[in-house]
């Protein structure tokens, strides 16, 4: 063997693990992968959001027969398995993470498909991971809510409008996906400049063909019957449906504002967090007009760039919104990013998106799913299935949440309403649980907020006694030698503790239980401080409850 033949054998093996090229499409997929495996972790560590408990409460309220929200709530078919499965509903919740997760890759999936109209194939795959690496998205894109499972419908759907051969397969498949999306989300709706853009590209393309134009307009027409197949389907089966209009009306009134952005912070934040993204998104206008792509696509990426203003005009952009928006955005951005890594390699580009993505998982929060992990379990071993309860958002499935969702929303209306809705609530059923799951409750029975009408706060602040935690029980305390006369909202058993009583001329010894019907009551305390608590002699729970937040801030 010659000098030469040996010195390339001993090379051969350096050659075969060379790194790829600076402007591969290797260095984004790797980074992909990457940022993936950081969000399967997040899957198990990342405290549950607020709305992601109400998101399974829908599913856990249709397994008990009595979801009556037919509109953006066919999630609850798609998940109708989980409250089969064993564990608490914290363990639910991250096993239907998984799931959006799915989601979530199919919406890259699409971001990369539809970029590939446009460029070529590493700035495609680049699309994805300036999508995936927004902090937003790395943080809130596998959550359980309605945005991963939208987006990956909407995004694929664009993509059928965007580069598919207008046929029958394809146009049904894509009145199938915007119908399902609407039946998740009203937000649908905002991606309609989306769509229209595509659509006038592909007008455009084919020379504004007649045909193409009526496939185009089956099509919507054909999103717009299988919504109301799915809608009648869906609303048939809830024995006690409300009217879904009546729901998308008070929500239109809601929707929208003039003036400055009320989540301007989580704006800022969105963009402090994917500064690559945003910089390139302020710029792509620009880029893409200046482009030498026919005016068709300039129209289509323009159309695919319009959600970005959605923050101007739009109220409930907070930052699992983003989600949503900044998929069809990453496309959007595909021309500008060309310049970007005509100029930089690919390589470094990759690098720098990957570091600000490592940045955001590294300072997750690991330890507020622990507390929420123990008072859902401690809260559904202390009450059978089926107690009703108040609280804010529905965080304990396998009870009845006897009050709606306290959002800005629905606080709104129900101030402008001036309704009694909780005492009301407690008049027709008796309600023994209350959850301090939120600043509005907790203020209301300190007297430090007036969200609450008075006589719902007078009859949470009368009615209940902290137990465990946030847990409070339906309960007095009566002060030695102190007598109190009350109107008592929730009928049932009650415990003694503490000392004697006398009730209503009754005498009842430390330990006993005695009936509590609903209406007025005389208690007496006659030796030591006594507490009258509901639920025959339930111990406290022996694990320790550590103070510190339930939820984790955007």
């Amino acid at each position: 063997m010659t000098a030469r033949a040996a010195s390339a054998e001993l090379s051969s093996p350096a050659r075969s693990f060379a790194l790829p090229a600076a402007n591969s499409a290797a260095w984004p997929l790797a980074a992909l992968g990457l940022l993936l495996a950081m969000q399967l972790s997040m899957v198990f560590t990342r405290a549950v959001n607020w709305d992601e408990f109400w998101f399974y409460y829908h599913v856990a309220d249709f397994a008990r027969g009595t979801l009556a929200q037919p509109l953006q709530s066919l999630h609850v078919r798609l998940f109708a398995w989980l409250p089969a499965l064993p564990g608490s509903g914290v363990d639910k919740i991250l096993t239907a993470r998984l799931v959006m997760l799915a989601c979530e890759a199919v919406t890259l999936a699409a971001i990369y498909a539809l970029s590939r109209r446009f460029v070529e194939r590493p700035v495609a795959v680049l699309a994805a991971l300036l999508y995936l690496s927004a902090g937003f998205v790395l943080q809130h894109g596998f959550s359980f809510r309605t945005d991963p499972m939208a987006t990956a419908a909407l995004m694929s759907a664009l993509v059928i409008l965007g580069r598919c051969r207008l046929g029958l397969w394809p146009l049904a498949a894509f009145a199938a996906l915007v119908a399902i999306a609407g039946m998740i989300t009203i937000k649908t709706v905002l991606y309609a400049p989306a769509f229209i853009g595509l659509a006038w590209m592909r007008w455009s393309a084919d020379g504004f063909s007649p045909a193409t134009a009526l496939r185009m307009a089956a099509a919507g027409l054909g999103a717009g019957v299988v919504f109301a197949l799915l809608y009648a389907w869906h609303a048939a089966s809830l024995t006690t449906a409300t009217e879904g209009t009546a729901m998308a009306a008070s929500a239109s009134r809601w929707m929208f504002f003039l003036g400055v952005p009320p989540y301007w912070q989580m704006g800022v934040k969105a963009a402090l967090t994917a500064p690559v993204l945003f910089l390139l998104a302020l710029a792509a206008p620009f880029a893409i007009w200046r482009s030498a792509l026919p005016n068709s696509a300039k129209w289509g990426l323009s159309g695919l760039w319009l959600p970005l203003t959605l923050p101007l005009f739009y109220t409930n952009t907070a930052a699992y919104f983003y989600v949503f928006m900044l998929a069809p955005v990453a496309v959007s951005v595909t021309v500008a990013a060309h310049s970007l890594v005509s100029r930089y390699p690919l390589a470094l580009v990759t690098g720098v998106l990957a570091l600000l993505a490592t940045g955001a998982f590294a300072m997750e929060d690991r330890d507020t799913i622990h507390r929420q992990r123990a008072l859902v379990e401690t809260a559904e071993t202390l009450l059978p299935q089926g107690i009703a309860y108040f609280d804010h958002n529905g965080m304990l499935p396998s009870l009845v949440k006897a009050n709606y969702l306290m959002t800005p929303s629905a606080m709104f209306s129900y101030r402008q309403n001036g309704v009694a809705s909780f005492r009301k609530a407690m008049e027709a059923r008796p309600i023994p649980m209350l959850l301090v799951n939120d600043e509005i409750i907790a203020s209301s029975l300190t007297g430090g907020s007036d969200i609450l009408v008075p006589e719902d706060a007078s009859a949470l602040r009368d009615s209940y006694v902290p137990f465990w935690g946030p847990i409070m029980l339906a309960g007095a305390d009566i002060a030695s030698g102190k007598v109190r006369t009350s109107e008592w909202l929730v009928p049932g058993q009650y415990t003694v503790l503490g000392g004697s009583a006398v009730i209503d001329g009754q005498f009842h010894q430390q330990g006993s239980v005695m009936h509590m019907s609903r209406g007025s009551h005389t208690v007496e305390a006659v030796d030591g401080s006594v507490r009258l608590q509901w639920g025959d002699n339930l111990s406290q729970p022996t694990r320790i409850w550590e103070e510190g937040p339930l939820y984790v801030g955007f």
